[in-house]
C-alpha cells in the first residue's frame, strides 16, 4: 500500500513539472516595454543594461518593438532592506486590452501572463539580473511552445 501511495504522489509531482501554464502566449508579436525598477541597489547604468539585455532576448526571439497597440511587457522589481540583507521580489507580465466574455463585452486591460521570483539576497544586483533572465527564459520558453 504504501509503494502504491509514492507511486501516485511520484506520478502526480511529474504530470506538474511537465504541465503548461494556464497562459496562452499565441500570436503575440509587438510589445511595449515597461520596467518601474524603484530599487536603491541598482544605478541607472545598471537599469538601463538590464533593459536593453532584455529587449535583446525579446527581439531575438521575434518580437517587434515600437507599434501602436502592443502588449505591455513588464518587469517590475521592488525590495526591502531587511538587517542588511535586500529582499527582492521580481514581476514579469504582459498586460492587455481584452474583450471579457461578461454581458455587454466590456473592454479591459488585463495581465494575460505573470511570473514571479521573491528571495532574500546579500548581492542584489547579481541575484535581480538572475532572477530576471530566469524568469525571461521561462517566458520565452512558454511562448515558443505556445507557438509552435
Amino acid at each position: 500500500m504504501k509503494t502504491f501511495k509514492a507511486l501516485i504522489i511520484f506520478l502526480l509531482i511529474l504530470s506538474s513539472l511537465n504541465a503548461q501554464s494556464f497562459y496562452t502566449l499565441d500570436n503575440i508579436k509587438s510589445l511595449s516595454l515597461y520596467m518601474p525598477n524603484k530599487v536603491g541597489f541598482m544605478d541607472k547604468e545598471q537599469k538601463d543594461s538590464l533593459k536593453e539585455s532584455v529587449i535583446e532576448k525579446l527581439k531575438k526571439a521575434g518580437f517587434i518593438f515600437g507599434k501602436t497597440d502592443a502588449t505591455t511587457f513588464m518587469i517590475k522589481i521592488e525590495s526591502i532592506n531587511v538587517n542588511d540583507t535586500e529582499v527582492i521580489h521580481v514581476q514579469l507580465a504582459l498586460g492587455e486590452e481584452v474583450l471579457t466574455s461578461r454581458p455587454g463585452n466590456i473592454h479591459s486591460f488585463a495581465l494575460t501572463y505573470l511570473a514571479t521570483d521573491f528571495m532574500e539576497s546579500d548581492e542584489p544586483v547579481k541575484d535581480t539580473i538572475e532572477s530576471v533572465e530566469s524568469l525571461l527564459s521561462e517566458f520565452l520558453e512558454a511562448y515558443k511552445d505556445d507557438n509552435e
